[in-house]
């Protein structure tokens, strides 16, 4: 009898979608952020929106910080 070779172990990608969070869930996350509430403020009005995944507000407050001041 032939031996049944083992299958191979298909990796199936999964699409994950990310939470977004409203401004209010936001400004009341700020210290996940390490940053106090007005920073999360600033950054969303930079950025125009007011609703975000971790990800964005982590760039957002990154960039509001970095930004250059006239």
């Amino acid at each position: 009898m032939a031996k049944k070779e083992p299958k191979e172990d298909i990796a199936v990608e999964q699409e994950v979608t990310e939470s977004k969070y409203s401004r209010e869930e936001l400004l009341a996350g700020a210290s996940a952020f390490g940053v106090m509430p007005e920073v999360i403020a600033g950054a969303l009005a930079l950025a125009g929106k007011d609703e975000m995944t971790r990800k964005e507000a982590e760039d957002a407050v990154k960039r509001f910080l970095e930004r250059k001041c006239v």
